[in-house]
């Protein structure tokens, strides 16, 4: 009661006091190795500062809450994600990732051939980290072991082929419904014009550590003096087979369970299937076709629909695709993918007691993003009625150029990714930081946006607890640490180089 009466008498708005709020998510957040209690913390404060009563705080917090979810955007935003997490389940659960995986193992015959193939497969795979990593692991790590490649590094090119590619690809992705849903947030809190997934087309070619991960990645592959049987043992035990990480978190590495595993389980990155939709997936024969055509569905929806949403307000197709509502035209074409998915599932077969596990339970594992996504708006809003952007306008112009800030924000989210092992926590903690810094020291909105993106990016593929790495090593069976450190060290070098391009993008575009 006494610290509520203090609140209540000091002036909190525009001060140092409406950091606090921000200021809590990340060190709860890096006590906890969890984002979310973190966002849930910043919100109670920063509700309790503007209601200092007993119940005032939690009535704020429940406001807040209830406010954005009555935002139209961020409610379609909500469907949206739990609708993609149900595509995912739906092609695991008849077979379309197993069918794919077969494909591909039966189309190679040389080292070339695999790199070849790792690379092309992305074309199919991208539409989650996870779903890459689980999807093309299995089968090229027996296809890499025949050519003696080492394990790591088949593991290492896949890994950064996962969220690098997935964060750039801006059409067909649960990445682009996220980062479209932050971005808006952040443009309403600002009072800002525009639209967030042309703001989100902007910022794509500032990601850079995501940009030259994947030329590093190439590099790799093609340089052949390294695909000699060097470095860890490259797989002389016991075929891996097929196996999948979806033992309901409790992933073994050389046969001990990690202590990584089950925090990386948590986080609200982590969306690997659940037993409900793992087994039956094992059990459903083969179909490339079953992941194949609604894939293709969804891109050519969201596409032309897309297109058919902006074509009206501005002439030409780049024009149109800036001018739409993308978050609409992409729900739309994710609900008529569905649609067409479960007749197409019910028509070759498919039990519909199986299609339901896998539209469900998909979709089930997009709630904890959800409750993230709802947090963050929270967070952001209650920042902004402190006096959040008024306050660092004045503190952050007057301290730190314009040039730095950037390469700053981008050094400082990389340090918190790598520590919770969450791309999508860091960003939702990072980006409303990152526009109002843009907007208190007059820098480039997507170059900030982007350096935000960047961050999370690395800390998504380079730390231990990412669910992106737990997968990895526990589909590969290589020791956790030991693959994490093994890849820490070209992330470290990507980053030192994205620091520099930071600053010197900073000259040219602030």
């Amino acid at each position: 009661m006494g610290l509520l009466r203090a609140f209540g008498g000091i002036a909190v708005h525009g001060s140092a006091w409406s950091l606090l709020p921000f200021l809590t998510v990340i060190p709860v957040a890096v006590v906890t190795r969890q984002v979310l209690p973190g966002l849930l913390a910043g919100l109670l404060i920063g509700a309790y500062m503007l209601h200092p009563t007993p119940l005032g705080g939690i009535q704020g917090t429940l406001s807040y809450i209830l406010k954005e979810l009555s935002v139209p955007d961020n409610l379609r935003l909500l469907v949206f994600l739990y609708g993609f997490g149900s595509f995912v389940g739906l092609v695991r659960i008849t077979g379309g990732v197993a069918g794919f995986s077969q494909w591909m193992g039966r189309r190679i015959h040389s080292a070339v051939g695999a790199w070849g193939v790792t690379w092309v497969s992305a074309a199919a795979t991208f539409i989650a980290p996870d779903f890459r990593i689980i999807t093309v692991a299995p089968v090229m790590e027996r296809v890499f072991r025949r050519f003696h490649v080492p394990e790591q590094k088949a593991a290492f090119v896949i890994d950064a082929t996962a969220t690098p590619l997935t964060a750039l690809v801006p059409i067909g992705t649960a990445f682009v419904g996220y980062m479209v849903g932050l971005i808006g947030a952040g443009l309403r809190h600002q009072r800002l014009a525009g639209s967030a997934y042309h703001l989100l087309l902007l910022s794509l070619p500032f990601n850079f550590f995501a940009v030259l991960m994947l030329l590093y990645a190439f590099m790799a592959s093609v340089w052949q003096r390294g695909n000699r049987a060097t470095g860890m043992a490259t797989g002389a035990g016991a075929d891996n087979g097929l196996n999948h990480r979806g033992d309901g978190g409790e992933g073994k590495v050389h046969g001990r369970q990690t202590a990584d595993d089950s925090a990386a389980a948590a986080s609200p990155d982590n969306r690997q299937p659940t037993n409900e939709v793992e087994r039956p997936a094992r059990e459903a024969p083969p179909r490339l076709a079953n992941l194949l055509l609604p894939l293709a569905s969804l891109l050519a929806l969201t596409l032309f629909l897309t297109w058919w949403d902006g074509h009206l307000h501005a002439p030409g197709l780049w024009r149109a695709l800036v001018a739409a509502n993308a978050a609409s035209a992409m729900l739309e074409a994710l609900f008529i993918t569905l649609l067409l998915s479960f007749i197409w599932y019910a028509a070759t077969g498919q039990p519909i007691g199986r299609i339901l596990t896998g539209f469900l339970q998909g979709g089930n594992d997009m709630m904890a993003v959800n409750l993230l996504l709802i947090l963050v708006w929270g967070v952001s809003a209650v920042s902004a009625n402190l006096g959040f952007t008024a306050y660092t306008q004045r503190i952050i112009s007057g301290l730190v150029p314009a040039l730095f800030i950037a390469p700053v924000l981008f050094a400082v989210g990389c340090i918190i990714s790598y520590v919770i092992g969450s791309s999508f926590g860091t960003w939702g903690m990072l980006l409303p930081l990152g526009f109002s810094l843009a907007a208190s020291t007059h820098a480039s909105v997507p170059l900030m946006v982007g350096a935000v993106f960047a961050s999370g990016t690395f800390g998504g593929f380079a730390s231990p607890l990412s669910d992106n790495t737990v997968a990895m090593a526990t589909v590969l069976k290589l020791p956790l640490m030991d693959y994490a450190r093994y890849k820490l060290k070209p992330g470290l070098l990507v980053a030192g180089a994205c620091t520099v391009l930071y600053a010197g993008a900073g000259f040219v575009v602030g």
